[in-house]
């Protein structure tokens, strides 16, 4: 068979995995860069039943596992078909979710596999196929394979050409958070602030603003008033010598108002998606970055994207008191302090008598 009569959609899976021999047997992953590890252990999966089912994360899907801004490094469907042209292989499908439980309700495979790294106790994706009474296999994967590690060595040699950022929140860490200001004649920037920003500017970071947006979907400004207000905060900032390398905003919320951006999104925090997008665009080295935000999703989003350092600050947003699942690296009064604490001014020299 050849490898694209193998590749179906995800609506197409269980009628199609009918024809194939039982039990059916489903793994899943992303699959980036194949390697030996990865073709020795689907030749163990397969050998498990009759056929093997594996479910491929789209581009989208694979994003939100915070492997990186330049991940993954083959699209989908490559990804699919050098998978489908190994011989261990009976099908291949991808997913668009963070994991493939509704792919495994949908086809209801006799037998999961998943790699032995991972607590397959605990997954939602075991749960869901004993269900029915299949079974969750874990199966080791092969030692000194890795594709992140692969990744991480072509990172290591091409590092000399990226640079270092601070990437920001907006409301409540530039500006007073006044809920959903759209208006410059609104906009306070909150104390201190620009010279938090010359700081991180002197200290030798590109100065990136990624901010969640919600107003846009709530229907309470529209995208063009939006950019009007950002484009008089540059101007003021530019003016007060503090020049920004970029601005990333997501217009998405789940609950919204204005109907095409009301959704679920990959770039809204905590979601990692606006980041990656802003490491790509102006070739940031993440790990050598640093994050500072008033919100446990910004945290949470810069652990995600694999940031080096990630800073919170208080603000007048009742939820920036909120605690969160990721810990910050340290909490301070304000980008002002924060700034002042990691980039102290030399103490004078003192001159002897």
């Amino acid at each position: 068979m050849n490898a694209e009569d193998k590749i179906c959609l995800p609506a197409e899976a269980q009628q199609r995995l009918k024809q194939l021999a039982r039990p059916w047997v489903m793994t899943n992953g992303v699959f980036d860069v194949l390697h030996r590890g990865h073709v020795e252990y689907l030749q163990r999966a397969a050998q498990l039943g009759g056929a093997l089912l594996v479910a491929v994360n789209t581009d989208a899907s694979a994003r939100l596992l915070g492997k990186g801004p330049d991940r993954p490094l083959n699209p989908c469907a490559d990804r699919a078909y050098v998978l489908a042209g190994l011989s261990s292989v009976s099908m291949v499908t991808c997913f668009d979710t963070r994991t493939p439980v509704e792919l495994i309700q949908a086809i209801r495979p006799d037998i999961y596999v998943k790699g032995a790294d991972d607590d397959r106790e605990t997954l939602e994706e075991t749960r869901t196929v004993r269900g029915w009474g299949g079974q969750s296999i874990a199966l080791p994967f092969v030692d000194g394979f890795s594709t992140s590690a692969l990744v991480q060595r072509i990172r290591q040699s091409s590092k000399a050409g990226l640079r270092k950022a601070a990437l920001l929140d907006r409301d409540g860490v530039i500006n007073k958070d006044k809920a959903y200001v759209s208006r410059w004649e609104d906009f306070e920037f909150v104390p201190g602030a620009i010279e938090g920003l010359r700081r991180l500017q002197t200290a030798g970071y590109a100065l990136v603003i990624i901010t969640n947006q919600s107003g846009l979907a709530r229907g309470y400004y529209t995208e063009d008033q939006y950019q009007a207000l950002t484009a008089r905060m540059r101007q003021a900032l530019l003016e007060q010598g503090v020049t920004l390398a970029g601005i990333y905003h997501c217009p998405h919320h789940p609950h919204g108002q204005v109907e095409q951006l009301s959704r679920h999104c990959n770039c809204r925090k905590p979601a990692p998606g606006l980041i990656f997008q802003a490491a790509q665009e102006l070739q940031l080295s993440l790990p050598d970055s640093l994050l500072i935000g008033d919100k446990s999703s910004d945290i949470e989003a810069a652990r995600a994207a694999g940031i080096g350092r990630a800073y919170r600050v208080d603000s007048d947003n009742p939820a920036s008191d909120a605690p969160g699942p990721s810990r910050p690296d340290g909490h301070f009064a304000s980008l002002l302090d924060c700034t002042q604490q990691l980039f102290p001014d030399p103490a004078p020299r003192t001159h002897k008598p």
